[in-house]
């Protein structure tokens, strides 16, 4: 069942995200913060934030949100799977999920920001399967040799 995050998600989340062994710690740190910082006033500014349950454990989550000073233009910051779960589909379903719910809020583009590291081909992969294209590509974004690559999908 996919519904809206609630605050008692937060710790279960971050753990989630730690055990599929793709984030740095200062990343668990960061996530901690804008689940945070989410339930304190972003949910104000048009974030958006669901976690797929089944019975009680969280199997995934998204985080999503409109760009400041942009018409229609969204970023999915978080999409995360737990790691028994990838493969079966919930990724996909997760996705469609954002980009269903962007277009009814009259969103015209979601963007999606990765790593370029060889731990990440098959998240690049997986967002070329569905329509996204590469939109940017800035080498040692995040530290030396590893480097921010922004996709994008027109969703009009």
């Amino acid at each position: 069942m996919l519904r809206p995050l609630e605050p008692a998600d937060s710790e279960p989340l971050v753990e989630l995200t730690a055990a599929t062994d793709f984030f740095k710690p200062h990343e668990l740190v960061a996530l901690g913060e804008v689940f945070d910082d989410y339930f304190e006033d972003e949910f104000d500014h048009g974030h958006r934030a669901f976690v797929e349950i089944e019975g009680e454990r969280p199997l995934g989550f998204v985080y999503f949100a409109p760009v400041p000073m942009t018409e229609g233009t969204w970023s999915l910051y978080w999409i995360v799977v737990a790691k028994d779960q990838q493969g079966r589909g919930l990724g996909r379903r997760l996705l469609e999920f954002v980009e269903e719910d962007v277009r009814r809020r009259d969103g015209r583009l979601l963007l999606i920001d990765t790593s370029s590291i060889e731990k990440y081909v098959p998240t690049r992969e997986f967002y070329r399967k569905r329509g996204y294209a590469v939109a940017a590509h800035i080498p040692d974004f995040y530290a030396d040799g590893d480097g921010l690559v922004v996709f994008g999908k027109r969703l009009t």
